[in-house]
């Protein structure tokens, strides 16, 4: 008779309990020889736990045994807690090698097929399994313990990575990575960049992995955030330990934005990098988009136009139709002498508007506060018995769900301008230099830049450019600048 030979052992157990693999593997060539059994394969396991049947030898051995299943009549183990600690699996791979007309035999434990054997055999893996479930319960509890003082007891993610302290115990820290996580966050709070986009520039700026799905993972954990969250164990947040690589207001204005509250600034289109106002622009004769392509000539160069998609004929040099495009733009750029007069309004205005900043903040913090003493004021009648289980976590998701959005309101109620002057010189240079700037942007930007300015897009008559609605922000410092001049309607804004 022939038989095959499983033998696995632990770091653990072999420093513990001396279960070394010769150990093993000297009783079983015993126990064969006495039981008159040539073993023909050993598919011994180093290092891997018997907590499941996912083992690199075990599952050699179980396709071994399918495809051999002639051949080999037995299987020997030292005990059947090598196949696996919790019972349910020891009965059920038992099972299969029966099926395949294969005995499992142990070297240390009864082998009768009687009902008295079995059952021995299951009072022996329940204890096994027994002791798996006590030493799983203790490190649960530990890690219980752990998490509520803000210690995350799993791998880091990425940007993080685990450093020992004096007292050998680690915690984390920000890694390498950290800064492409935080440039992930900021550039998802702009909302101008999808998430396949913002995995773009993470690989342009060096991160190779980084991906879609991993640029998802990263903005919906709250760990980046110094929050810990474990709704198996815990219904409420607890604030990390570790050094956040971004603030929770952050955090909760990207959560806003992937849940669709605060809708992405995008427009859709269909990309060309040589054609800008492709769809975009259209034609003032029979209201059709403007396409773009190449046209071959006699000579078989190409030449590049933008063809209108009706039966009209307008087909337009792309050289001739941007270059107009450039000088309608210039139209509506904020000449030098009316960007002092522009930069003194808006400081004027944000004193003001300060003031009134500082009253939201206080009005939305009071709100939260009320919201969170509310709450408590559930869990109080749920302790009383007054509220049963569902009517209670009921209530306390929706008072979660209002002061997360409290929170983010508040977030927002706090964005105040490091250096106010700064930014208004910086659009005043925008203002005062709207062409070039179109002119000179890569293509995502400068279609975003003209749907900004033209939400209704522009009609082109073959020779000009008209719109019949231009941005509210260019309307609104045409009407401020004229009240404040005292003057008409610069020209430029004129249509």
């Amino acid at each position: 008779m022939k038989a095959a030979v499983y033998t696995r052992v632990s770091t653990a157990e072999q420093a513990l309990k001396g279960y070394s693999l010769e150990s093993q593997q000297a009783e079983i060539q015993k126990f064969a020889i006495n039981n008159g059994l040539e073993i023909v394969r050993e598919f011994i396991e180093r290092g891997e736990s018997a907590k499941t049947t996912d083992r690199t030898q075990l599952a050699l051995l179980i396709k071994y045994a399918v495809s051999h299943k002639k051949e080999v009549n037995a299987i020997i183990i030292w005990k059947y807690d090598r196949l696996s600690r919790i019972l349910a699996d020891q009965i059920e791979l038992v099972k299969q090698f029966s099926t395949l007309g294969i005995r499992v035999l142990s070297v240390t434990e009864n082998n009768e097929d009687t009902s008295v054997g079995k059952l021995m055999r299951n009072i022996i893996g329940s204890f096994s399994q027994y002791e798996n479930d006590i030493k799983s319960e203790r490190t649960v509890s530990g890690m219980k313990v752990a998490l509520t003082k803000g210690l995350w007891c799993w791998r880091a993610p990425d940007g993080y990575k685990r450093v020992l302290t004096a007292n050998g115990k680690s915690h984390l820290e920000p890694s390498e990575l950290a800064p492409f996580i935080v440039e992930a966050f900021h550039l998802a709070e702009k909302r101008l960049y999808k998430q396949t986009e913002i995995a773009q520039k993470l690989r342009k700026d060096g991160w190779e992995k980084a991906t879609k799905s991993l640029v998802n993972r990263i903005l919906r954990n709250p760990l980046y955030a110094g929050i810990i969250r474990v709704r198996k164990w815990f219904d409420e947040d607890i604030n990390a330990a570790h050094c956040a690589l971004i603030t929770k207001e952050c955090f909760f204005n990207v959560q806003s934005i992937l849940d669709g509250k605060r809708p992405a600034i995008m427009i859709k289109i269909r990309n060309h990098p040589d054609f800008p106002l492709r769809n975009f622009a259209r034609c003032s004769k029979c209201g059709k988009k403007l396409t773009g392509g190449w046209s071959t000539g006699r000579k078989k160069v190409k030449y590049p136009y933008y063809p209108c998609r009706g039966k009209c004929g307008l087909n337009v040099k792309k050289s001739f139709l941007e270059g107009q495009f450039y000088e309608f733009l210039k139209k509506y750029e904020l000449r030098p002498e009316y960007q002092t007069l522009f930069k003194h309004i808006i400081l004027d205005s944000w004193k003001k508007h300060q003031a009134e900043e500082i009253k939201a903040e206080h009005r939305v913090e009071q709100e939260l506060k009320e919201l969170e003493a509310r709450k408590n004021r559930i869990d109080e009648l749920m302790i009383k018995g007054i509220f049963d289980e569902e009517t209670y976590r009921q209530r306390s998701d929706e008072f979660k769900a209002e002061i997360m959005s409290k929170k983010v309101s508040l977030g927002e109620a706090r964005i105040k301008l490091n250096d106010v002057e700064a930014c208004v010189n910086y659009c005043a240079f925008l203002l005062g230099h709207i062409a070039n700037i179109w002119a000179n942007a890569p293509l995502d930007l400068r279609q975003r830049f003209q749907q900004m300015m033209f939400p209704e897009a522009v009609a082109f008559d073959g020779e000009f450019f008209r719109t019949t609605a231009i941005s509210p922000i260019i309307r609104e410092i045409e009407t401020v600048v004229s009240k404040k001049s005292g003057m008409a309607s610069p020209k430029r804004f004129e249509l």
